[in-house]
């Protein structure tokens, strides 16, 4: 048996004035054996881009520009008959679209749509009727015409796909929204498992092609996302019957079908609480065992620095990690016994807020948690507009990244380098590699697992016991009768708002100072026995 030899692969390139003997020897030259190992390219001197590809079998034009490269079609083998069969181009058939699309790219359109129904026009009309491609190409390709939304978003023209709906509600729904709140609401209407449906028409779908979208979304995510897809989807199918439902063919619909669409899913409320003793033993491991698995980087700063600050605050970490330096300010003069202390502020537009929206929020800061806050902000470099910086100083750190520290600590990382499930039975292929081994560090060093919301819980209680549950109302930016603010409060400056009665700063400031004497009290005592511990660990 002969043996294969796989031979190197010759690039070949020339720039010439293309006439059409050369466009005919360009598609003969693709069905000889000459061009067998090759892949030639003939680049017209005369046109912007224009090139001629030719590998076995195949003479392709291109239009190479330095952003990205277009196909425009197959070489037209006839010589000056003045037409093309549809789907291939002539030689001045090509320069004329090379051109367009060139003059298309001083327009800002989008050159991928402009070329394919230029090119289609083109190779399914005679000259006679040319007038009006480029403007039908034009509009086409313009982002902003209503043609061009409509084709984007899947419109038939008649009844709306499914992905068109998703594009309809999104552009109804997201503004009520608040914005860091859209992209994730977004993403689960936008999940890759809904392309199965996007081109079918909303009056085609049945309950069997839901269930095997859940069914699906399942299989790739967690419950939790499943919930939340099929919610905000049924919701979705709900507002177009109720508001366009001719739009959406569900005219003859006579109920809401789709809300036997179902996945069980049951929330548990959260009643565990962390002690003020295993929150500080949390901070103490996560500083002092930085590095949790091997071939992963070190804990940041940053996020050590995070870590603490919600220990310290208890704010709600969306909130809190966009905490600027330049936010930290000087108390009222009304609170004189504030010496050394700074007012963190958080806008409106930063906090949670429920129906009524969020609340500008301000918090007092004692200088023991200051000291904290600002040395992890000088170990990350001391140069962020952030607080809390990761490795891009540009950025704060996201929830994520927090959520994603708490989990190491308990040895939850999920691993994506690593199949999850177990292969099945006589499945061919290699076994997947084992699983980086992460310690469960809260169960080795005693510590219940908790979240960084619970902290919240554990404030609560603590001032609670203190009888200074107004306090923590306060600090924690709970809602009370007295949070009502009149529309000139809200609207004041941000330098100014933690300076409204509205703020209790006084309040705040008492509850803060016994919750952060207890907690640095605490980690003092637990920093002692890490250390006890690790000093007899070595010393066996």
């Amino acid at each position: 048996m002969r043996s294969m030899v796989s031979k190197r692969v010759v690039y070949e390139r020339e720039v010439k004035a293309l006439n059409d003997n050369d466009v005919a020897s360009a598609v003969s030259y693709a069905k000889s054996r000459a061009v067998v190992g090759k892949i030639v390219e003939w680049r017209d001197r005369k046109t912007i881009g224009l090139t001629i590809r030719i590998t076995p079998g195949k003479a392709v034009w291109y239009v190479r520009r330095r952003e990205l490269t277009l196909r425009l079609g197959i070489l037209s083998s006839g010589l000056h008959t003045g037409f093309s069969t549809p789907g291939e181009l002539d030689l001045e058939k090509a320069r004329y679209i090379a051109n367009q699309i060139h003059l298309a790219a001083g327009r800002k359109r989008n050159l991928r749509e402009f070329a394919d129904a230029l090119v289609k026009l083109e190779t399914t009309s005679g000259y006679a009727d040319r007038m009006g491609h480029v403007e039908r190409a034009d509009e086409l390709a313009d982002e902003t015409s209503l043609l061009a939304y409509r084709k984007r978003i899947g419109d038939t023209g008649s009844t709306w796909t499914w992905k068109t709906l998703t594009a309809k509600f999104l552009e109804y729904q997201l503004p009520k929204l608040k914005k860091k709140y859209r992209p994730q609401y977004e993403h689960y209407l936008q999940l890759p498992e809904f392309r199965g449906i996007d081109g079918k028409l909303v009056s085609e779908i049945k309950l069997r092609d839901l269930e095997q979208l859940r069914d699906a979304i399942h299989l790739n995510h967690a419950p939790s996302a499943v919930h939340r897809a099929l919610t905000q989807s049924k919701k979705m199918m709900s507002w177009a019957w109720k508001y366009h439902a001719t739009a959406a063919g569900l005219e003859e619909v006579q109920a809401e079908w789709w809300a036997r669409w179902s996945f069980e899913y049951k929330t548990t409320a959260r009643t565990h609480a962390p002690t003020v003793e295993e929150i500080a033993r949390t901070i103490v491991i996560a500083e002092n065992i930085r590095n949790l698995a091997s071939g992963e980087h070190e804990t940041y700063p940053g996020t050590t620095g995070a870590l603490w600050g919600v220990a310290l605050t208890a704010q709600r970490t969306g909130g809190f990690l966009q905490l600027r330096p330049d936010r930290l300010f000087d108390p009222p003069k009304s609170e004189r016994q504030l010496k050394g202390w700074k007012v963190a502020n958080w806008t409106e537009e930063e906090m949670k807020g429920g129906r009524d929206g969020g609340r500008p929020h301000s918090l007092p800061l004692p200088p023991e948690a200051l000291k904290i806050l600002q040395d992890y902000y000088a170990e990350s470099g001391g140069k962020s507009d952030w607080m809390f910086s990761g490795r891009d100083p540009k950025r704060h750190i996201t929830q994520a990244a927090l959520n994603l520290l708490m989990y190491r600590l308990q040895g939850r990382v999920y691993d994506h380098t690593v199949k999850q499930k177990p292969s099945r039975k006589g499945k061919p292929g290699p076994k997947p590699r084992p699983k980086k081994d992460r310690p469960d560090l809260f169960q080795l060093y005693g510590i219940e697992p908790w979240t960084l919301h619970d902290v919240r819980r554990t404030m609560t209680t603590f001032l609670d016991d203190k009888r200074l549950g107004g306090a923590a109302t306060a600090i924690l930016g709970h809602k009370t009768d007295h949070d009502r603010v009149d529309e000139r409060e809200r609207m004041a400056s941000v330098t100014e708002q933690h300076y409204n009665r509205s703020q209790r700063i006084g309040l705040k400031a008492e509850g803060m100072a016994l919750w952060v004497k207890a907690l640095l009290a605490a980690y003092a005592k637990e920093q002692r026995k890490f250390r006890d511990l690790r000093s007899s660990k070595l010393a066996a």
